[in-house]
């Protein structure tokens, strides 16, 4: 009797265990064909994307970027070979008619981004990005021809007026670092006639000598090495570290004014703005 159970329940367990597989393995297909559908549809996507970029997309490219080379041919061979008097007198007639088409320039805006207003008829904004892309290509030296080629090549319009402002903001930073190692070496003379302090340390020779200086909790810093016959490439190294150093607090306290300034505009605005209210209401 013991034998038929252990045989029966031996076939329960073995069916238990099959039903267990079929229905993890219907599972599985299900997940299967649901994920094979999904992905039927986004290849389906995926194709319409092809055919979009392949048409519509590149044809608007094309079309934007042929227009720009237009504004650029126009830049190079008639701007550029004018006399001042013609040049000053296409600025005029530019600004003038943009004004009237009431889109709004200032007396520095650059011919190029005026050039890309005035055909586009855009926002300031994308009239400055398309300037920017203009003049990427003339520093560049890229002739109107060659200016579709040369934008596809660089990534597109977006990364080269990416580039642009990144060069640009690298200019000013370099242009703030040199100002301020004039003020850095200037500074440097003076100490020299009226040092900051003085300090008995024999055996330092050369016209140069670097002291490693270790602030202490006294408020004062103690001289815990130094460096004899300074050569020129590290004083200037140094000089140039102290401009950078004075140029990055000059940018903020700069940024810190404008801010400042802005809240105070802001705030006598609001206020200006309750004293029309009270004057309103009697």
């Amino acid at each position: 009797m013991s034998k038929k159970l252990n045989a029966t329940e031996k076939l329960a367990n073995t069916t238990a265990v099959e039903a267990k597989v079929d229905k993890k393995a219907a599972a599985a297909a299900q997940a299967e064909a649901f994920a094979g559908s999904i992905v039927q549809q986004l290849d389906v996507l995926s194709a319409r994307r092809e055919q979009w970029e392949a048409t519509d997309y590149k044809k608007a490219n094309d079309g934007l970027y042929a227009l720009l080379a237009d504004c650029l041919d126009v830049f190079q061979t008639e701007f550029l070979k004018g006399s001042e008097d013609d040049k000053k007198a296409l600025r005029g007639s530019l600004m003038q008619r943009l004004k009237a088409e009431g889109i709004r320039v200032v007396a520095s805006s650059t011919t190029l981004a005026m050039l890309a207003r005035y055909v586009f008829n855009s926002d300031r904004k994308r009239a400055h990005g398309y300037g920017y892309v203009l003049a990427a290509a003339v520093s560049h030296k890229v002739q109107a021809v060659d200016f579709p080629a040369w934008v596809v090549q660089q990534g597109g319009l977006e990364e080269i007026k990416r580039q642009m402002v990144k060069s640009e903001q690298a200019k000013a930073r370099k242009a703030a670092v040199d100002t301020a190692t004039v003020e850095v070496k200037g500074e440097l003379e003076l100490n020299t006639l009226q040092p900051l302090a003085h300090v008995d340390l024999e055996g330092l020779t050369g016209n140069y000598a670097v002291l490693l200086a270790k602030p202490n909790v006294a408020g004062g810093v103690d001289i815990v090495g130094s460096l004899s016959e300074v050569n020129d490439a590290l004083v200037n190294a140094l000089i140039l570290r102290m401009a950078k150093q004075l140029a990055t607090k000059t940018q903020a306290d700069a940024e810190l004014g404008r801010q400042v300034a802005k809240e105070q505009g802001d705030m006598l605005a609001a206020a200006n703005d309750v004293q029309q209210r009270m004057v309103a209401n009697g």
